[in-house]
């Protein structure tokens, strides 16, 4: 080794060593909540710009529920509570998402979302308050910003991730920021503290802690006999240990207080209409039929292929995940032909795409070309199709690695052209099923209760999970359940 390479070496060592004295004396900050040290890069003031960002995406992405008086109860609440926390001059937000899966997650800078599924297998408004302080409780222990820092010192980033549907996950360089959001999945020791948190925010507001523990006896039998757990249990601890952490943290803290608030009744009444499960309007399967009745249009997925419908993109993918198909929609100028769109959406996507063809799909004009994407990680190959509708247009986008393209292409192919009109008057005129409440007018079992409302045995098996109650469970006279109106 020469002088000047040994020097160079020499100053290259001295500068990582500044660097890293850098990260301890100015990353780590003390958390506001336990006074423990945390390795911090992101200040105060980017955590807000990205959590700003990152909302603005789920609101369009995913879609807020539409209505008010709801969105206005849900905000009254989570304010409420961020005011007692430990950092009450963020930028709180407090959302509901018009998602049926059971979920509730923080963005970065106070920005915080529950879905109508969440809503839905709740029975109170104490165990509402539990979840939202739950999530305000990983805002300020820093929590998200924390391991966005983690990532950032690993060379990481803050990348995409695919909350709702993992199995596309891995070409979200080439699916684009639609496809996930600014999710951080967080360790047990962040959710046991958030826990903590949140029973301390409801004692704090005068609410009662023990609904936020009954609630995850729900999460617990939604995961019972299923593959997947709900995606607010996902990355949890086990229910029934959090139920018990919950209850003994309780019996220490709550002291004196007494007359803890529940509100079982006027929660109940606010779910009264609520949309439950998928809403068809927006998009259903059928077998392995995509329907969509306010755009009048379907495709066929492959068998055994899991279909996931946002308020803005279809994602499917093959239960391996070696492939993902994306459906999106476009407007144009009038006039734009398929082909001009399809090029224009691979110079603006700085995809490579070989030689395309015209063909026809149902009653539309369409085209259709082979694309190749490069990516940190790997070489994808896909097949892209342009169907136009008027002035609205739909790119269908099916991506592999390089060496499956040759069995996906037939695949991606038969979907594009499966793309047709609907036109039976019965998918068309579907709507929603919603939560409606029922007076039992005796004593008797949930499940007498559910016949005696209606409910269907398959709808009595949900409405148990949904009431948080067993089918063999007495019901007391008066008391209102939660049932379901199905569209005819």
């Amino acid at each position: 080794m020469t002088t000047t390479r040994a020097s160079a070496s020499l100053a290259r060592s001295w500068s990582l060593l500044y660097l890293l004295v850098a990260i301890g004396w100015m990353g780590c900050a003390r958390d506001p909540i336990t006074g423990r040290r945390q390795l911090v890069l992101v200040s105060e003031a980017e955590e807000i710009a990205m959590g700003r960002q990152a909302s603005a995406d789920v609101d369009v992405s995913m879609g807020l529920y539409p209505d008010d008086a709801l969105q206005t109860y849900v905000e009254g609440l989570g304010l409420e509570l961020a005011r007692r926390s430990e950092r009450p001059e963020l930028p709180w937000r407090f959302r509901i998402v018009d998602s049926p899966v059971v979920n509730a997650f923080a963005l970065p800078g106070g920005y915080i979302y529950v879905t109508r599924g969440i809503l839905a297998h709740m029975g109170s408004e104490a165990a509402l308050v539990g979840v939202l302080g739950h999530e305000i409780g990983h805002v300020t222990a820093r929590h998200s910003v924390e391991q966005m820092s983690k990532q950032q010192l690993a060379g990481l980033g803050v990348g995409l991730g695919g909350i709702f549907f993992p199995e596309v996950q891995q070409f979200g360089d080439v699916l684009g920021g639609s496809l996930g959001l600014l999710f951080l999945k967080f360790g047990r020791d962040a959710e046991r503290e958030s826990d903590r948190l949140g029973v301390r925010y409801s004692l704090t507001a005068g609410y009662d802690p023990t609904e936020m523990a009954t609630f995850f006896a729900v999460l617990g039998r939604l995961s019972e006999g299923r593959a997947s757990v709900p995606s607010w249990a996902s990355t949890h601890p086990d229910p029934q240990d959090r139920e018990q952490a919950i209850l003994e943290q309780l019996r220490v803290e709550r002291g004196a207080l007494t007359d803890l608030e529940v509100g079982e009744e006027g929660y109940l009444s606010r779910l009264d209409g609520l949309v439950f499960g998928e809403n068809p309007r927006e998009g259903f399967m059928r077998d392995q039929r995509f329907i969509h009745p306010e755009l009048r249009f379907q495709l066929d997925y492959p068998e055994g292929w899991r279909v996931q419908n946002t308020q803005t993109v279809v994602y499917a993918a093959p239960p391996d995940g070696g492939a993902a198909l994306q459906l999106t929609l476009a407007r144009a100028p009038e006039g734009t032909s398929p082909e001009a769109h399809a090029r224009d959406f691979f110079r603006k996507n700085r995809l490579e795409f070989g030689t395309g063809e015209q063909l026809r799909v149902g009653p539309f004009t369409a085209y259709r070309a082979p694309f190749r994407a490069r990516t940190q990680n790997a070489e994808i190959y896909g097949q892209a199709g342009f169907i136009a509708d008027g002035e609205l247009l739909y790119e269908l986008i099916g991506l592999t690695r390089a060496n499956a393209i040759r069995g996906y292409t037939p695949i991606f192919n038969a979907v594009i052209e499966s793309f047709d009109r609907v036109t039976d008057e019965r998918d068309l005129e579907v709507q929603p099923s919603r939560l409606k409440l029922y007076t039992v007018p005796r004593s008797m079992t949930l499940a007498n209760a559910l016949e005696q409302a209606g409910m269907t045995e398959d709808d009595r098996d949900t409405l148990s999970i949904v009431n948080n109650l067993r089918l063999n469970e007495t019901v007391a006279a008066g008391k209102r359940i939660k049932i379901l109106e199905r569209s005819p």
